[in-house]
């Protein structure tokens, strides 16, 4: 999703707000964006994501809201777009890029510091071991030491308020924003850049800020410099990058006016998520070693705070996974997914699989006697028994079709033995379906049966569907074939399989041979077979076979 920011003037100051998540506007506190007219209504608009665009919507104002000229209801906006609220004007705008290159901006001897995190951790305490080591500086400028007892006295009093910000924030993009907020709160930075590495290592840009007024450019950032903080672990700081003379062809740095300069890592125990840069492309020594002290002490407690929200979202989105995979996936296949070893949102692909379809002999004449409720009842217990046995044996439940059930076996998780798992589960089905019959018995019902056709072959296999709507399914002639075989070829309580099955079927099943049927859409006619047993087929029940997988 292109990343966006909405400039607009409030109360003659101008104002830059990223789009990121959903935004209440809307003329009181309390909402995200504030506009102070009293042509805004109180609760006027909302934008929010949707399928990777972002959208406004009118939440019934009064004036209503205009998305280059048009009066909308809703509406999709873009980068360019001009937005009216009430009579208040905005412009939505891109994300300012971030330039990465090999100049360094911290090469100048004279005019940089060069903090390691160990010294950091020593002075302030943060490492009994060492904290009686003495403090190695690299060179310094004249008249930016501060007395060490004021230092950190100062940097433990915002550290205290920077801790409980940070606590209050769960989800990461709230957690950037506060970090953030905290930058420009504590230090004198007119420009802030916050990185984090992602599981490559590769730097990416999550957030950048520009004080209040300024106007939004593209910030430079050197890979080496990233680098160096990352595996050296240090803290950097530049007095005036442009008097470095070897960055006099360093285009980025003259053309965006870096002076002062701070980069710092996100660190938390020896480890690197990420770095801060901030800068001031207007005034000479802006920082001093007091800043870059206060600034890698940030930044610690955000590694913290970060890798905490991360931590919260990656067991969220398991979460997320766990409840759609469920209604699809055997428990076991559905820890494979979350665990990553195998993808159920992959593009479509081909893959062999076995397919199997199962539904209830003379449903309709079953139906027509029973009301509404008993229906639903009744398809409630034979999809229970369809899905305990699809499951128990790794397969995907498709769709319920009616009074039927398909499923396959084989993706996403592949599966060497999918034919022999699509057979047993149609076996065990129909054995669940015999002792529910037992039951009926007892009460004067008549008994249910079942049909099963199963074939095997290559198919389509993936997500497929609209952007609204999309079904992790399979496609093909081999779906087709299985359908035939269980609406045209099985008989009730019979468990058919094709040859390409048979051909397949690595256990050992008694099966009989029915005969070749002209099944429709094939030009040949097909061998078909019923299975009989199983010597693999095992005493324990559906629930018992999903927990020893």
């Amino acid at each position: 999703m292109e990343q966006l920011q909405i400039h607009y003037v409030d109360l003659g100051v101008e104002r830059v707000s990223d789009l990121r998540g959903e935004l209440s506007v809307g003329r009181t506190e309390g909402n995200d964006l504030v506009l102070n007219h009293p042509s805004v209504s109180r609760k006027h608009a909302r934008i929010e994501p949707r399928n990777d665009k972002i959208w406004i919507i009118d939440l019934k104002s009064t004036n209503g809201v205009k998305v280059n000229g048009n009066l909308v209801t809703e509406s999709q906006i873009n980068a360019g777009d001009k937005i009216l609220i009430g009579s208040v004007q905005l412009e939505v705008k891109p994300l300012p890029a971030v330039n990465f290159g090999n100049e360094s901006m911290f090469d100048n001897p004279q005019g940089t510091v060069i903090r390691r995190i160990a010294d950091f951790n020593s002075e302030f305490g943060l490492d009994l071991a060492e904290a009686q080591k003495p403090v190695p500086r690299i060179a310094t400028p004249a008249g930016l030491k501060i007395p060490e007892e004021v230092s950190r006295e100062k940097i433990f009093q915002v550290l205290v308020q920077v801790a409980k910000a940070m606590l209050q924030s769960e989800d990461l993009n709230s957690l950037l924003e506060v970090v953030m907020d905290m930058i420009f709160r504590y230090l004198p930075v007119e420009r802030g850049l916050l990185i984090l590495f992602d599981q490559e290592g590769n730097p990416v840009p999550k957030l950048t800020r520009f004080i209040e007024g300024a106007e939004a450019q593209d910030i430079p950032i050197s890979r080496t410099i990233l680098k160096m903080v990352a595996q050296q672990q240090v803290s950097l700081m530049t007095s005036n990058a442009l008097e470095d003379a070897r960055l006099l062809g360093g285009k980025s740095i003259a053309i965006h006016g870096i002076r002062s300069a701070m980069c710092v890592p996100l660190w938390n125990r020896n480890r690197v998520i990420g770095a801060v840069q901030v800068d001031s492309p207007i005034h000479v020594g802006r920082f001093t070693e007091e800043d870059l002290d206060l600034l890698t002490a940030l930044a610690n407690f955000a590694a913290v705070a970060i890798e905490r929200a991360q931590l919260t979202e990656r067991i969220e989105e398991e979460r997320k996974i766990r409840d759609r995979m469920a209604r699809y996936h055997s428990p076991a296949v559905v820890d494979e997914i979350v665990r990553g070893s195998v993808s159920a949102e992959a593009e479509v692909r081909t893959a062999d699989v076995s397919i199997l379809f199962a539904d209830i002999s003379g449903f309709t004449t079953v139906s027509e006697t029973k009301k509404p409720e008993e229906v639903a009842e009744f398809l409630s217990h034979f999809f229970s028994c369809a899905v305990e046995s699809i499951f128990a044996y790794g397969g995907t439940l498709d769709k319920f079709i009616g009074d039927a059930v398909m499923a396959f076996f084989g993706a996403p998780l592949p599966q060497e033995d999918h034919a022999d798992r699509a057979v047993l589960a149609g076996l065990t089905m129909q054995k669940m379906i015999s002792e529910w019959n037992t039951e009926r018995e007892k009460t004067g019902m008549p008994p249910v049966r079942v049909r099963v056709g199963i074939n095997s072959g290559p198919a389509v296999v993936g997500n497929v569907g609209t952007e609204k709507r999309v079904d992790y399914t399979v496609l093909g002639t081999s779906v087709n074939i299985a359908s035939r075989l269980e609406s045209g070829v099985a008989k009730p309580g019979q468990v058919v399989i094709s040859q390409n099955t048979l051909d397949r079927i690595v256990g050992s099943f008694e099966t009989e041979p029915l005969g070749e049927f002209a099944l429709k859409g094939l030009q040949q006619k097909m061998p078909v077979f019923a299975v009989t047993s199983s010597a693999q087929m095992p005493a324990t029940s559906p629930h018992a076979l999903q927990a020893s997988m």
